[in-house]
Order: C-alpha cells, then sequence, then structure tokens
C-alpha cells in the first residue's frame, strides 16, 4: 500500500512546484508591465507636453508663454513624479524576483526622467510665479499712477515704451520676467519721470 502512495504524493510535489514556478512568472510579468508602462507614461507625457507647448507657443508675449510652459510642465513633472514613485515601488516589492540585467536597465530609463523632473518642476514654478507677479506688478503700478504706467529699459539699448505705443501691450507685464538678459523694465508713471531717473525717450 506504501509504495502505492509514494508516485501520487510525488506527483502531488510536482504539481505544488509548477503552480509556484507559474505564480511567480506571473508576478515577474505583472511587475515588468507595471514598471514598463509606468515610466513608459512619464516619457510618452513628455512628447505629449512639446506637442501641446508648440502648438500654443506665443513667443511675442512673455507672460502667457510662462504661463503656458508653467501650467504643461507642472502637470508632465506630477505625471512623471508618479510614475517613477509607481516603478520604483515595483521594482523593490519585487526585487527578488526581476534579475539584475533588469535593475540596471530600469534604472536607465528612470535616469532621465528623475533629471527632467527635477528641472522642469522648479522651473514650471518659476514660471508661474513669474507670470503672476508680472500682473500683480502691473496692477500696482496702474493703482499707483491712476493709470497705465510707461515702461523704461535699461542696459543695452534702452529707451522708453509708452502706453501708446504698438509694443505695449505685449511688454507690460515683462518686470518680473526672470529669463531676460539685462536689467528688467522699471515702471514710472510718466515719460518726464522716467527720463529724469536716466532712461532715454528713445534708444
Amino acid at each position: 500500500m506504501l509504495t502505492r502512495k509514494y508516485p501520487v504524493y510525488s506527483l502531488k510535489q510536482e504539481r505544488v512546484q509548477m503552480d509556484s514556478d507559474s505564480s511567480a512568472s506571473d508576478r515577474t510579468d505583472r511587475a515588468m508591465r507595471r514598471t514598463v508602462f509606468s515610466i513608459g507614461a512619464a516619457y510618452a507625457g513628455l512628447m505629449v507636453a512639446a506637442a501641446i507647448l508648440s502648438a500654443l507657443s506665443t513667443p511675442e508675449y512673455h507672460h502667457v508663454t510662462y504661463l503656458e510652459f508653467g501650467l504643461v510642465g507642472l502637470a508632465w513633472s506630477i505625471v512623471a513624479i508618479a510614475g517613477l514613485a509607481v516603478s520604483i515601488i515595483t521594482v523593490r516589492r519585487n526585487a527578488s524576483l526581476l534579475g539584475g540585467a533588469v535593475h540596471w536597465l530600469l534604472a536607465v530609463l528612470q535616469g532621465p526622467i528623475v533629471v527632467a523632473a527635477a528641472i522642469v518642476m522648479p522651473l514650471s514654478i518659476a514660471f508661474l510665479n513669474a507670470y503672476q507677479a508680472g500682473f500683480a506688478a502691473y496692477d500696482a503700478a496702474v493703482r499707483s499712477c491712476g493709470g497705465p504706467p510707461v515702461l523704461a529699459w535699461g542696459g543695452w539699448g534702452a529707451h522708453i515704451t509708452l502706453p501708446t505705443d504698438s509694443d505695449y501691450d505685449r511688454l507690460k507685464y515683462e518686470t518680473k520676467d526672470f529669463l531676460q538678459l539685462g536689467p528688467p523694465a522699471v515702471y514710472f508713471c510718466s515719460a518726464a519721470d522716467a527720463e529724469a531717473h536716466g532712461y532715454p525717450m528713445i534708444s
């Protein structure tokens, strides 16, 4: 009787082992798919963000460009950080199932996203701050002067921009432009006041 039970017991062991191997393989596949998908979402989001910015680009209005870059960049940063979090957590939870080569491959894929997110997120916040600060500064100058102020530009090509000039509307929020080369514009209530501070009427 005992000799008849051994083959059955051995067959059960084999089945358990096969089920265990199959389960481990399934977990490995799911972990790989989840990790690659989460990282891929960040890369896809980067391409979508670039396409949106190219479609919305209005370089002649810097303050509008700041708003666009700020919103799109911040949205992508959130997607990228979420994707990185999912991929890192998945890799850590399934470290024993993933080989060393897979770890290196995932690290190579994650690296550029980490660097890009570290740059894009603070820059996006700075763009949004500059956009808001430009409006706040202009509104404060309007209240102080009782009307649209003039813009005085220093440095190379110094000049004064009047509210009646064609470029005024696109430049009136530029006093908080942190990427501008040279000194930013300064508000004055009149051209005479700007000239009294050393700004020429004509460049």
